[in-house]
């Protein structure tokens, strides 16, 4: 395709999404099922319990309101904390190219949900992995980034203080705890009667279960939705995808493509023939 061409079709994009710039999320394109990992996934553990989280939702009771669905797996002392909104999605395109082998394409998006499923977040597309001390991001960046990241740190993150406020949240009563963490303060609510010290996202060091989070301005929501028993597969991408970084890059790599996500694209696309430089405003949850 001309170049020109090209660049006149990033910039008008670039317009299109300014209409609609204010989101705690860039306007960054959702990565392909190729991209990441995706299509050869492996089976690493299976999970009694399921608690799904809606992300971001304007009315908790219809799914086209949030951003994303979370999902939190657990086995052997691993937890793992992936978007079920993609998951499903994906294994929906596996089961497709399985039964349609002679085919070129893929139904990329079929199965999506979501009031922003044409776009990426990190908080959607990243998994999250929690084995002991240890947390691993594997970071997964927008269409047309092809290398990802993982990095390790330290786990857990939060300091809490338990607060005596109680409330109920998806039928479990749940207890109040605060911290200040990564230049955000937070109020989490936890339920003991679900003895795993983790929650949505890196979140988690709670004597029990997370149920609800988010920052006291109310930026990022987290709240159960569902805990379902039964026999859940925890995947894993394929590792080949992924290069080794640590935590400090991918957090400014991830918010330079929040903010100036069609100026990065173009360059990759276009080189330094790309005049596009739109940049979005974006509230990136970790300041530090």
């Amino acid at each position: 395709m001309n170049k020109r061409i090209i660049t006149l079709i990033i910039a008008l994009a670039a317009v299109c999404g300014g209409a609609n710039a204010q989101q705690k999320q860039g306007k960054a394109f959702r990565p392909r099922f190729t991209q990441y990992g995706a299509a050869n996934v492996t089976e690493i553990g299976r999970s009694k319990i399921r608690i799904l989280y809606a992300f971001q939702a304007q009315d908790l009771k219809d799914e086209d309101t949030w951003i994303d669905c979370g999902q939190l797996l657990t086995d052997k002392g691993m937890t793992q904390y992936s978007s079920f909104f993609v998951s499903e999605n994906n294994a929906f395109i596996r089961k497709w190219q399985k039964d349609n082998p002679n085919k070129s394409y893929y139904p990329g998006s079929a199965k999506l949900k979501g009031r922003m499923k044409d776009y990426w977040s990190e908080y959607q597309y990243s998994q999250i992995y929690v084995q002991g001390k240890e947390l691993t991001e594997w970071a997964v960046m927008p269409s047309p980034e092809f290398t990802q990241y993982h990095y390790t740190e330290p786990w857990p993150l939060m300091q809490w203080t338990l607060e005596s406020e109680k409330q109920t949240i998806c039928g479990y009563q749940c207890q109040r705890a605060t911290c200040h963490w990564r230049g955000r303060d937070y109020e989490a609510w936890f339920t003991s009667a679900i003895p795993l010290k983790s929650g949505p996202w890196k979140f988690g060091g709670l004597p029990g279960l997370i149920m609800k989070i988010y920052d006291t301005k109310h930026l990022y929501t987290w709240e159960a939705v569902s805990v379902e028993n039964g026999s859940f597969p925890i995947y894993q991408l394929e590792k080949r995808f992924f290069k080794d970084s640590n935590h400090k890059k991918v957090l400014k790599m991830q918010r330079d493509w929040n903010v100036k996500f069609h100026e990065l694209a173009g360059a990759m696309i276009v080189g330094t023939e790309t005049r596009v430089t739109t940049r979005y405003p974006f509230d990136q949850l970790e300041l530090e």
